[in-house]
């Protein structure tokens, strides 16, 4: 019914008056607003559009003209913005820091939105299966300006041999690798994206990229890219670059990268190093690694003045703390950290081994830190204690961390981060005897916390975290017993919670976890230890969540 249906706004009687609400809508937009939305259209039908990507899009295309002071970027966001407050697009996810993250265009939307692409010659979209008749389900004209391409087998596209592409500024393209069209009949384009579903590292001649002179936008994923990378030097207006799954493994050096990009994104298969001091625009840094004797590129990361986002991987063997190679480096990234003060999100990936980083360059972090961060993972590594000068950091979001231990201060530490909607808080040993309390008015912005200790020695008082909505906790099934052992004491005032999460971790899962520090074998000479097990654990959490007045979703499960 779906296939027979196809776009049911078109030729539907019943359903023109659902035409004529939206045309209303629709006339009622800006010009720019108008092109924003059409542009929606080439994303297939219930696709999670990331804001972020879809910013970066419209920018590409042209569609953003800077005024009245504003950056692109901020005028593209607030197009964004607008087009969600008038229920044009709906909010598919929020991120960590509370932002939406992701949109999605409703079937109806979507149908009504190519049908006025169609009509301007705006966007032309092929897409399978055929419809009933076994004619090609495609709508748009012949002369193609922007292409969209969901298609998954090469019948699909059997429609393009016959029709010029020169003059398309547009290819996007979801489908299977064999379905792709040939690129070098393309001349154009500002915008390309390509993702090749089934089996990775797959080989397609990616070689006329490099003479898509206008080129703004390029992502790629499902397709070994490694060789076409070398060749894209050429590429003066590229702006973004980024790289998804499946495009393979190998090291990327970003010499040989143009200097125009703003935005740099590689996945984890990726090893990205070299002279990113050259790369003056960027603003988005995903994935570049810190290497070993590499001081001159932790030097140049603090150049890099409009960063705003920066992701960071620890590559390399392991080597002691000790190392004077790895010394210089850190000191060089700290003071790098340092002077980035437009930077708003901060990640530490590949760090389990390499303690010396929070010892004596994250912890020591005496310089300022920049005011405007409103993100910090720092998970993977430990740091002793929660330092002090996570305090300054007002406008924090959402913090991710691990420390050895949680002292009475480093629990006030957190307190203090008022703006907070996202806290992971990872405690290898020791929390204060009475437990991790948390006072009343402390966190009044946290949505979500996600704690992990042995025990889940948690006190909430009245009036404390106000809007959590998600709690997550891992334990230990068979810890050690203290006292009465009272777990979640005063969830029951946690009066936004929604969703309670446990996970109880086995003896083998739960060393992976700690491996360092964690000794479960039974200490020798003491008879009368008693431990937990899943059983009395879980009846524990279970009483305590059972004095909750609400009626939250409850899921506990041993892993």
């Amino acid at each position: 019914m779906q296939n027979h249906f196809g776009f049911p706004l078109e030729g539907h009687p019943a359903l023109e008056w659902m035409r004529h609400v939206l045309t209303l809508g629709y006339n009622d937009l800006s010009l720019e607003l108008k092109t924003c939305l059409l542009y929606l259209g080439i994303f297939p039908k219930a696709y999670k559009i990331k804001k972020e990507d879809l910013v970066k899009r419209w920018i590409s295309e042209g569609f953003i003209i800077e005024k009245h002071g504003y950056s692109h970027q901020e005028i593209a966001k607030s197009y964004f913005s607008e087009l969600i407050n008038r229920n044009m697009i709906q909010i598919a996810e929020y991120d960590d820091c509370g932002h939406v993250l992701s949109c999605r265009v409703h079937d109806l939307m979507l149908d009504f939105i190519i049908l006025k692409s169609t009509e301007e010659n705006f966007i032309t979209v092929i897409k399978e299966p055929p419809t009933v008749n076994g004619a090609h389900n495609m709508k748009g004209h012949f002369e193609f300006r922007r292409l969209s391409l969901q298609v998954g087998n090469s019948e699909c596209t059997q429609v393009l041999d016959n029709t010029a592409l020169t003059q398309a500024r547009s290819l996007n393209f979801w489908g299977e690798p064999e379905c792709m069209p040939c690129l070098s009949s393309f001349q154009l384009l500002r915008v390309l994206h390509l993702y090749a579903r089934g089996d990775e590292y797959q080989h397609y001649d990616l070689s006329p990229i490099c003479n898509f002179f206008q080129l703004s936008y390029l992502k790629i994923g499902g397709v070994h890219c490694e060789k076409q990378l070398r060749e894209l030097h050429k590429l003066q207006h590229l702006k973004t670059l980024e790289l998804a799954s499946g495009v393979g493994s190998f090291r990327l050096d970003v010499s040989i990268l143009p200097s125009t990009l703003c935005h740099l994104i590689v996945p984890t298969s990726v090893e990205l190093f070299g002279e990113i001091g050259r790369m003056k625009a960027l603003c988005t840094l995903v994935g570049f690694s810190i290497l070993r004797r590499d001081v001159k590129s932790m030097k140049a990361l603090g150049g890099l003045s409009n960063l705003s986002e920066l992701e960071l991987y620890l590559q390399g063997p392991f080597v002691p703390d000790s190392d004077s190679n790895y010394d210089s480096v850190y000191d060089a990234l700290l003071l790098s950290l340092s002077r980035l003060g437009r930077l708003q999100s901060i990640t530490f990936h590949g760090l389990a081994r390499y303690t010396y980083l929070t010892k004596y360059v994250l912890t020591c972090w005496s310089a300022p830190p920049p005011s405007n961060l409103h993100r910090l993972h720092a998970q993977g590594f430990t740091f002793s204690i929660v330092p002090d000068w996570v305090a300054q950091l007002n406008q924090l979001r959402s913090l991710k961390i691990e420390v050895r231990s949680l002292l009475r201060d480093g629990v006030e530490v957190l307190a203090r981060l008022t703006m907070l909607v996202h806290l992971t808080l990872f405690v290898r040993e020791h929390v204060p005897l009475e437990g991790l309390v948390i006072r009343g008015g402390a966190f009044p912005n946290l949505k979500e916390l996600w704690f992990r200790h042995k025990v889940p020695f948690l006190m909430f008082e009245a009036g404390a975290m106000p809007r959590v909505q998600s709690l997550t906790i891992e334990c230990y099934a068979q810890a050690e017993r203290q006292g009465d052992d009272s777990v979640l004491d005063g969830i029951e005032h946690l009066g936004s919670l929604e969703t309670f999460k446990v996970y109880i971790c086995n003896q083998e899962n739960f060393s992976m976890l700690y491996p360092l520090t964690l000794n479960l074998s039974k200490k020798p000479h003491v008879e009368d230890i008693q431990r937990w097990d899943k059983h009395s654990i879980e009846a524990m959490l279970r009483k305590a969540i059972n004095k909750h007045p609400g009626n939250p979703h409850v899921s506990i499960e041993l892993v």
